[in-house]
């Protein structure tokens, strides 16, 4: 059996490991009192392990609150991680308030508007102590934040930092930025190695964006999809959709109609708006069997209130002519107004044509009416 005694008269660094030794041995009460006592006496690892325990609802009950607490007690003591933790937090639109004005007992978290100023200061809190991550979060802050934010040439200087320190975030914004300015291949391919290098990090984003250069080169259909399946098999909604694409039109594979629409329906629940659409157009062409307008109608509208101006025009006309519904000339215009409204040519010409044909059926049937 395991000799689990406090060590009374070790350093701060010993009883914190033996506090986490408790924890990973199922000796949670002992493990978390241990923890609590050095976070109270102002240990800011032991301050940021216990917040980092309470978010994540593991050996404690969930306490978003408590974790805010604990995390910007050990980020005053400036502590990397938990300053990164708290920029994470704050541009989710979970901010810390200071002092105590943390309610303990208020357990859950409020989300609000993102605090991306707030979230770039501790961002660079974080990176200030060597934190890769937080470079990485100051870096995308500094280049795709709020304008009022942004300074390019100091976001690109972290995201080399953090590149440099081998930080998958870093290497694929470094990445990124030599991508946008490379004038040769041989500046294309060092900017690739570094998205390489995230993509063998295992980021979502780099396998989806390597895919996307090999689909522009021409010619590499198979490859690209490849990388778009590695990240769609990790849940990435905009590389699932281009598996999807890829199934249905047959590129760098054999056409598959279902595997399309299997993907793109993962896509679509992944908040691809585009998606919606593509599997409303499968079920309303049928590809080989009757098409099913109900599914077509179902998945036009979901698409139509994300804003799709297309799915608007074909649902527009599918109402018009009850195809799988009842003839719904009103709903079928103001479909038409919505896409018309957004820029749509072709929603213009059909409105047009339908406030035509509607003008001259009354013409009709007023002349019917006067004989």
């Amino acid at each position: 059996m395991k000799n689990f005694r406090v060590p009374l008269f070790g350093t701060p660094e010993e009883k914190l490991k033996h506090a986490q030794n408790l924890l990973k041995n199922g000796k949670t009460r002992q493990g978390i009192k241990q923890l609590h006592t050095l976070a109270t006496a102002g240990n800011a690892e032991a301050q940021f392990v216990l917040g980092e325990l309470y978010l994540a609802d593991r050996d404690v009950p969930m306490n978003g609150n408590e974790a805010l607490r604990w995390f910007r007690q050990a980020a005053e003591q400036h502590h990397a991680k938990a300053c990164h933790r708290l920029g994470v937090l704050s541009h989710m639109g979970f901010s810390a308030p200071a002092g105590d004005q943390v309610k303990v007992f208020d357990m859950a978290l409020k989300q609000g508007e993102p605090d991306h100023a707030e979230a770039l200061s501790w961002a660079e809190r974080a990176a200030e102590g060597g934190d890769l991550e937080g470079m990485a979060l100051a870096a995308y802050l500094l280049t795709q934040g709020p304008e009022t934010l942004r300074d390019i040439p100091r976001g690109r200087k972290f995201y080399q930092r953090a590149a440099e320190g081998g930080n998958v975030q870093g290497l694929y914004g470094h990445g990124i930025t030599l991508l946008g300015a490379a004038r040769t291949p041989e500046e294309r391919s060092r900017a690739a190695a570094f998205i390489q290098q995230a993509a063998h990090g295992g980021l979502p984003d780099a396998e989806l964006m390597l895919g996307t250069i090999l689909e522009y080169e021409g010619g590499k259909d198979a490859q690209a999809l490849s990388h778009f399946m590695k990240a769609a098999t990790q849940n990435h909604p905009a590389a699932q959709m281009k598996v999807g694409v890829a199934y249905y039109q047959g590129r760098g594979v054999e056409r598959d109609v279902s595997k399309a629409e299997t993907w793109l329906r993962k896509a679509a629940q992944g908040g691809e708006v585009e998606a919606f659409a593509l599997v409303g157009d499968i079920n309303l062409q049928g590809d080989g069997i009757d098409p099913n307008f109900l599914e077509a109608h179902s998945w036009y509208r979901r698409a139509v209130e994300a804003g799709h101006i297309g799915a608007a025009v074909t649902l527009a006309q599918l109402v018009y002519n009850g195809m799988g519904c009842e003839p719904d000339p009103a709903e079928a215009k103001q479909l038409l107004d919505f896409a018309a409204d957004r820029g749509s040519e072709q929603a213009i010409k059909l409105r047009q044509l339908l406030e035509a044909q509607s003008a001259q059926s009354s013409s009709q049937n007023s002349g019917v009416g006067r004989n």
